[in-house]
Parts: structure tokens; sequence; C-alpha cells
């Protein structure tokens, strides 16, 4: 196979996409380099040229979007679910306007630093933000927040959603019917573990306990590997993860699943119920993940962005690859991400505030 490398990239491209992308850098060069020459010479053959050669080469603007390539920031560490995500649909958007599409890591203060990053950004849809549910409470969570999740950001779609699961040892409970029974009878004296103190691993079972009128006592990890250990060995009783991480655990038989977060069963325990048909009515949680761009971006951008994106989400290919990442895909208008990202940020504000959880 042949290739054109116009332009360098964090992998080498081949084929149509790179003489895409060789393309547009030559029609760059056109526009900026020889029409002003062929215009300045100002012979009539020349400005025939000129024209001819601006028809056959795309011009750059918002109609044009995007002409050169594009940033995505994930404020994760490396290797995480969000970074992954991120990937496929960058890689349908390469392949689709060929234009490179750049995963940049930029962790930090919980995803705050690199979510301001984006929000400071120039709103014309170069750079993006992929995120997930921590956006909708890391400011509520600081002091001097970095960013207003729904001021400085316009959300563009919403990429996936993947249910919790609810854990327990084995000996404690069969049901979760029986786990609050005990609990009401026993305040106080069930601890569950989390991946840290405004996790959403701890904010989800703070909701939980609203909502059942239970207590449990609070045991922060730092990371839900080592919080998942700490119920296997017993130094705690329970907790919420990610359902797709858990399948192990549950299957071995070493972790009791007593319910899912998520309105619908999951095909992945299609056997277990969700936790508002196990007891807790009206309660649900998803872990999300959505891409967004600077406030001001224009509409039309954003229009685009979420059309392709939506186009990407129906592809096969992208559905297995989010599958083995325990996502679903969910793709809708960028209207209902927003109104969607805005209950979110309500909800959680509420729920820090229930439970008493102070500002860092």
């Amino acid at each position: 196979m042949g290739s054109c490398n116009g332009q360098e990239s964090d992998r080498p491209l081949h084929g149509p996409t790179a003489c895409l992308i060789h393309f547009h850098h030559v029609c760059q060069v056109v526009r900026t380099s020889i029409i002003p020459i062929l215009l300045f010479m100002n012979k009539k053959l020349n400005w025939v040229l000129a024209l001819s050669i601006a028809a056959a080469c795309p011009a750059a603007g918002a109609g044009q979007y995007p002409d050169k390539p594009i940033r995505i920031i994930d404020p994760y560490a490396p290797g995480g679910s969000t970074e992954a995500q991120a990937r496929v649909i960058g890689q349908k958007l390469t392949e689709l306007w060929g234009q490179p599409v750049i995963i940049d890591g930029r962790p930090g203060a919980a995803s705050a630093l690199g979510t301001q990053i984006v929000a400071k950004s120039t709103p014309d849809g170069y750079t993006l933000l992929v995120n997930n549910a921590t956006f909708a409470t890391v400011s509520s969570l600081s002091r001097q927040p970095l960013f207003d999740p729904l001021k400085d950001l316009a959300p563009v779609i919403q990429v996936g959603s993947q249910p919790l699961i609810l854990i327990a040892l084995p000996s404690l409970a069969g049901s979760l019917k029986e786990l609050l029974s005990y609990a009401k009878a026993n305040p106080g004296k069930l601890n569950y573990g989390s991946s840290g103190t405004g996790s959403g691993t701890h904010l989800s079972m703070e909701l939980l306990m609203s909502m059942a009128g239970v207590k449990f006592v609070h045991v922060p990890y730092k990371g839900s590997a080592p919080s998942v250990t700490a119920i296997l060995g017993g130094e705690v009783q329970l907790g919420i993860f990610s359902a797709n991480s858990m399948l192990p655990h549950i299957q071995s038989g070493r972790l009791r699943a007593l319910g899912v977060s998520s309105a619908r069963r999951t095909p992945t325990f299609p056997d277990v119920p969700t936790i508002a048909e196990a007891g807790v009515p009206g309660y649900e949680v998803v872990q999300w993940s959505g891409i967004f761009a600077p406030a001001g971006t224009p509409s039309e951008i954003v229009g685009k962005l979420n059309r392709q994106i939506n186009e990407a989400l129906t592809l096969p290919d992208v559905k297995e690859r989010l599958a083995k990442l325990g996502v679903d895909p969910v793709g809708g208008t960028s209207q209902q991400f927003a109104a969607f990202t805005s209950a979110e940020v309500r909800k959680w504000a509420k729920v820090i505030a229930v439970a008493g959880i102070s500002r860092e």
C-alpha cells in the first residue's frame, strides 16, 4: 500500500486518510502563498488560475471546519476509560475529516486543571474536552472552582454511559432488602469502601444512604482497585463500582451483586435487579462520558461535531470497542446533553450538601 505523509501525527497515517491530510496541507500552502502571488502579478490569466485553484481547494472557515488538527484534552491520568473512549472517537473523526485528532492528557486537581484549559481556550472547535461524571461534581467540591460547569463549557454530545453495581461480601446479605434491613437495625456497623472522598463511588453511596434512610461508615481508599481489595480482604463489607470491572469477582463468587445503578438492567448481569427494583425506588446513577467545547463555540461547529460523532457511535466497530470498555454508546443532540449535564450538576451539588462533604 502507498502512503501520503503530508503531516506529522502521533501515529503514521497511510492510504486515503494520509492523502486527504496531504491535500489539505497543500491547499493551505496554495491559499496562503501561491494565490496571493498570482493576484499580485495582476494578469487576467493569473486571476483565472487563482480562482480555479481556490475553487478546487476548500476555503477555510466554519463551513469547512476542520482545516487543521483538533486536540481533545483528557483531564485524567493516562490509561483511563475516558482516554480510551476519546481515542475511539478521535480515530473516526480523523478518518472522516482527514485531520489528525490528538488526545492530550492534562491530569491534575481531580480533572479541574484540564477542564479549565479547555474552558479558557479559543472557542473555534480545535480544542475540545472529554470528561466524565466528575465534571458535574468537581466544582461543588472545591473552595475555589477553576471553572463553572454550566457557563464555561458547551456540551457537544454524550458519548456513553456505564452502570455501577452494588457489591458486598456473600456472607453479609443475600439481597439489597436484607442489607437495608440489617443496616437500619444496626446503624453505623457496616463499612463501605470508595475510591476516595468526593469520587463517584463515594457520592453514589451517599445518595443511596440518603434515599434508603440508612447509615454506612465511609472508608476512602486511593483508587477503586485498593478499595475492592479491601472488600475482598474483609476490611470493609461493601461498595459500588463500575459493573464491568466487578465481573470476575462476581463470577468467582467472592463478591455478591445486590443491584445495578442504572434505570434498566444491564446485559452483563441480566439476573441482577436494578437498585430501584431491589428496594430503593427512583435510584439511578450512571458513569457517563461526553465531549465539550469552550463556551461561545459557533453553533455550526458544535452541530457538525455532534452529527459526526453521532454517526460514529452507530458504527459496528465503534460499538464493539466501547463494549470492551463496558460502555454503552448514547449519542443524542447537544441540547439533550446540555440538559443532562445541568441536571447532573444540580443533583450532585445537593448530595454533597446533604452529606456534609467539605470543600477542599
